[in-house]
């Protein structure tokens, strides 16, 4: 146990070895680091820095629901090194926080990724279609990398050939936690890349997200650039390591378990719930909060600048809330699950998630029912702010 990183104000009762990061029991099986986790309300783990860790879903929804309490203002994630500003709007908290969450919400709201669904179907065709015949995929290289990844960049109005690129510098910026001026270069190079585009927007604007923030008003003044990238940047971390997770450990799932597979071949009008249900089940994204000033919190006394863990691995898990909560039930009434988090930071791409999800289940099944897990595989995972799968290899009949 790391000894040093155990504050003084952190009695030794509550002291406990956590560690989601990173591992032997994370690359095996990061769930089940939550699953096996201490079954304290609250603990302190000295690992990585040291920090609380709630694993109740009502603290959790408490710790999210008030950021005057528990700030987002430190993610973590390396974003451009010369600049000093926070990544907005994901490390601003209210009153801040509200003007630059509407200039998002509007681009994300249902209505609009419903006119965007046979766009998102058109491209998940197009990925899809050349695997068939093959046989075989390395599906997050093949399919749920570039899938998301296409769509922001469609999004954005790039050419489809930059995706490649999008993914290999998300990759290193979220998950390199070995290599920190790698990441840390990797953030340069993402924001020297979108600076240069809004250059070139600003001078030519199009039809494309990018050209509508550059018009936009934040507070009642036009937005700067230097506003523009970093909203550009935040959408760009935000929109395309998460989506990819999602489909590989829904994939890794039904490929695992062909009885729930069946269901949604056999129903495909239970694939909404079945959605639902994958994204509470595995639940990746682990947030973290600083707490604002000394408070005491359900008996527990914390200092200014104490790290808090708020994961939704933990608040899908809670026997409080879901009856049976480590069985997949793609029937479960009342999937108020924590996927996309709760409060003023809950995911605002949300709707867009859900429609990439709905559509990568209904059409890879329509062309490719029958899938595996090759025998003798090690299916590797990450653990971290976003816990996911390294490589997912699947085969099928030809």
């Amino acid at each position: 146990m790391q000894t040093e990183q155990i504050p003084p104000h952190v009695p030794e009762r509550l002291v406990r070895d956590f560690n989601h990061v990173s591992g032997p029991e994370v690359i095996a099986d990061a769930f089940g680091v939550f699953r096996n986790a201490p079954k304290e309300p609250i603990f302190f783990s000295p690992t990585n820095g040291g920090y609380w860790v709630l694993t109740r879903t009502e603290d959790i929804r408490e710790a999210l629901q008030h950021p005057e309490l528990f700030s987002s203002s430190l993610t973590g994630i390396p974003a451009q090194p010369a600049r000093r500003e926070k990544l907005i709007p994901l490390e601003l908290d209210p009153p801040e926080h509200q003007s630059y969450r509407r200039v998002l919400a509007p681009h994300f709201a249902p209505k609009v990724v419903k006119a965007k669904a046979e766009s998102i179907k058109a491209t998940c065709m197009e990925l899809i279609d050349p695997l068939v015949s093959r046989g075989e995929c390395e599906f997050i290289a093949d399919f749920a990398q570039p899938f998301p990844t296409t769509i922001f960049t469609n999004m954005l109005g790039l050419p489809n050939s930059e995706a490649k690129k999008f993914v290999e510098w998300n990759n290193i910026l979220l998950h390199a936690y070995g290599d920190p001026e790698r990441r840390s270069a990797a953030g340069v190079e993402i924001n020297g890349y979108l600076r240069d585009l809004i250059d070139q927007r600003s001078a030519d604007p199009q039809d494309d997200l990018l050209s509508e923030l550059l018009a936009t008003e934040i507070a009642g003044e036009p937005a700067t650039r230097d506003e523009v990238q970093n909203f550009t940047f935040m959408l760009f971390v935000a929109g395309l390591d998460t989506v990819t997770a999602a489909l590989a450990l829904s994939f890794r799932f039904l490929a695992e378990n062909p009885s729930h597979r069946r269901q949604i071949i056999d129903d495909p009008e239970l694939i909404p719930s079945a959605v639902e249900e994958l994204l509470r089940a595995f639940s990746f994204v682990n947030m973290s909060r600083t707490v604002v000033s000394d408070t005491e919190f359900r008996g527990v006394q914390m200092k200014t600048g104490d790290r808090v863990l708020t994961a939704t691995a933990f608040a899908s898990i809670d026997e409080a809330e879901f009856d049976h909560p480590l069985v997949v039930d793609f029937n479960r009434p009342g999937n108020n699950h924590f996927a996309f988090g709760a409060g003023p930071h809950r995911c605002a791409g949300s709707h867009l998630a859900r429609q990439e999800m709905r559509t990568a289940l209904t059409e890879f099944h329509l062309r490719i029912p029958d899938y595996s897990i090759p025998a003798g595989e090690q299916i590797a995972m990450h653990g971290g702010g976003a816990m996911g799968i390294d490589r997912l290899p699947l085969t099928w009949p030809r």
